[in-house]
């Protein structure tokens, strides 16, 4: 969704990637809104790869779905969906992970990895505990590095 459309119910629909690059560069915004945003053949393909895993998730998430054959992801299964832990590593992985291409192959080996991961915790809840204070260091270096780039969006 571009920059300043409608979505129903007249709120304007800004994805996290589309927040990230505001914060991240302000010339890039500038020149789309001038010239409009011109995405790659490559661009286009990741864009509608990543709705699909998107929606598929939202769905299951949606259905209350766990365990296998599940696209749960590690920190909404310790966390919480909504939980700050899983807001935090997010605006880690739009705000600096996806401004590299090794941050991008990153976030591709992590969701091929990912749902395994939360299957094998689904039927052996008492690793949650140890998976949780791993991740909360992983956290804490999040937050500290998108404060650092600038890519925490005011928090």
């Amino acid at each position: 969704m571009g920059y300043g459309r409608m979505r129903r119910g007249g709120t304007t629909g800004v994805s996290a990637s589309e927040l990230a690059t505001m914060g991240a560069c302000e010339r890039r915004v500038v020149l789309e809104h001038r010239h409009g945003r011109r995405v790659s053949a490559a661009q286009q393909d990741a864009i509608r790869r990543g709705s699909r895993l998107h929606a598929a998730f939202d769905a299951q998430a949606g259905a209350g779905q766990v365990g296998a054959g599940s696209r749960c992801f590690i920190a909404t299964h310790v966390f919480g969906s909504r939980a700050p832990q899983t807001e935090a590593l997010r605006r880690y992985r739009d705000g600096v992970l996806r401004a590299s291409g090794p941050g991008r192959l990153l976030i591709l080996w992590y969701y091929r990895g990912a749902p395994h991961v939360c299957t094998w915790l689904a039927r052996h809840p008492w690793a949650c505990a140890p998976v949780r204070a791993c991740l909360c260091l992983l956290v804490g270096y999040a937050r500290w590095r998108c404060r650092w780039t600038g890519s925490g969006h005011g928090r």
